[in-house]
């Protein structure tokens, strides 16, 4: 059998270096795709808040040998100042030396906006066939750094009586500046920043003054963007009308009076120690709406009775849900209809009777002619005489029966002497037939109330 010849020197190392470059080689490789594999880098990081755009870019780019960048997508929302994301949209840009930038060259990337970037690319992965292109996809979602911005409503900031207005703010700030109209104020932030407080000098129901916020600073350094328009609204005042309303006459017996607000009452349970019914008979105050208050007396009103409901005003008495209040004392009065009343029209020549509203009778009367016109108004029988002369310019009557004095030389009262009745033919007096005015002076006692009109 031959014998091997012994590996010169030479040719022993040559062997080691071989097998040395051959193992590295293979380390190289174990690094490069399994210990140290390609992948994607992306700035800001996953989740990554309060990013400054005026310092930061988003900044993508592959890491180690065998990875590509296919594709990049920016979406952007708005981050309103109360928190709510609003206004998504795509962000227009290139990849340009590892930065995205707008087509000009700048940073896209916004104040007080979220943002979600999705980057596609292909990496070379090892495996038991060899090499092969894989598709990796990278999702990063980051938040821009947030400016001061006031949570304002669309009807403004609403003041009520003893209280402040209150500007609520997005972040904490450590200043800020205003201008408003039409009335003295003073200002300052609350501790924890949250919180502008602005004090009016005076306070007014009804009132509106514009406010310009100028400027603000928050706690991380950030300047409000642009000034802001709102405006400071103190609520109208609250206001009631009394039902029947005041100076009401002829009302029913029956009526339950009632004090009608201008809307519905935040403090109901105030009303039993604020609002007062004269005369003082038995009842109770029952809310037959949020807005609606009425007395309900336990037995019916007297007739031809003066009736008055007042109410407290001022600003810790009642307040209307919108933080309104009474700006004083309210009050008002009616007359219940007397049970018996007389009705004297003019125009048509006829006298009506009623008792408790309700229509008993009615009669045609003569009613005095032109130049001697019966008295408009309303009247009461204040005297009852059954007979009596009557004289006046240019004429002289004996015996005038049934008489109901009501003004002065002003009566109701038989007529004898006429015989048709319809048309006006007295001096100012209301004629009726003998038998007719016999029969009203027996039913109308005196106080009777009448009422002569056209």
């Amino acid at each position: 059998m031959p014998r091997l010849k012994a590996l010169t020197p030479g040719a022993r190392t040559a062997m080691v270096v071989v097998g040395t470059l051959a193992a590295a080689a293979i380390i190289a490789v174990v690094l490069l795709f399994f210990v140290f594999p390609p992948d994607i880098s992306i700035y800001p990081t996953d989740g990554a808040e309060e990013i400054n755009p005026e310092q930061s870019y988003l900044e993508i780019s592959t890491s180690r040998w065998g990875a590509s960048i296919t594709a990049v997508d920016v979406t952007e929302v708005a981050i309103a100042p109360d928190g709510s994301r609003v206004d998504r949209g795509r962000v227009e840009g290139k990849l340009s030396e590892g930065r995205f930038v707008a087509g000009d060259g700048s940073n896209p990337l916004k104040t007080d906006a979220e943002y979600t970037v999705k980057v596609v690319a292909t990496v070379k992965r090892l495996g038991l066939s060899g090499l092969r292109d894989e598709q990796v996809i990278e999702t990063h979602t980051f938040t821009t750094i947030t400016t001061p911005m006031p949570v304002l409503k669309a009807d403004g900031i609403v003041v009520h009586y003893g209280e402040e207005a209150v500007i609520q703010w997005n972040i904490p700030i450590s200043s800020f500046q205003y201008r408003m109209d039409g009335i003295g104020s003073t200002s300052r932030v609350s501790e924890d920043g949250r919180q502008a407080v602005i004090t009016l000098a005076q306070f007014e129901q009804g009132k509106e003054y514009p406010l310009v916020i100028t400027s603000a600073e928050s706690a991380n350094g950030m300047h409000l963007k642009q000034p802001v328009s709102t405006r400071i609204v103190t609520p109208p005042p609250l206001t009631v009308r009394t039902d029947p309303q005041d100076g009401a006459t002829g009302v029913s017996v029956d009526t339950h009076p009632a004090l009608v607000f201008s809307e519905p009452v935040s403090n109901p349970e105030l009303v039993e120690s604020i609002v007062t019914v004269e005369p003082q008979v038995s009842g109770s105050l029952q809310w037959t709406a949020p807005d609606r208050l009425e007395f309900v007396p336990a037995a019916s009103w007297d007739h031809l009775q003066d009736v008055t409901i007042s109410i407290k005003g001022g600003p810790s008495m009642l307040r209307g849900t919108s933080g309104g209040f009474l700006e004083g004392d309210v009050q008002g009065t009616f007359t219940t209809a007397p049970y018996k009343m007389i009705d004297v029209d003019i125009s048509s020549q006829v006298l009506t009777i009623y008792e408790d509203g309700v229509k008993v009778n009615s009669f045609l009367c003569s009613t005095g002619i032109a130049g001697k016109n019966t008295p408009l108004g309303d009247y009461t029988v204040y005297a009852k005489i059954r007979k009596t002369d009557m004289r006046g310019e240019g004429y002289f009557v004996k015996d005038v029966p049934w008489v109901l004095v009501f003004k002065g030389d002003y009566t109701i009262h038989g007529n004898y002497w006429n015989s048709s009745f319809g048309y006006p033919s007295s001096h100012g007096c209301v004629g009726l037939p003998v038998k007719t005015a016999e029969y009203l002076y027996n039913w109308a006692p005196i106080g009777t109330p009448i009422h002569i009109h056209k």
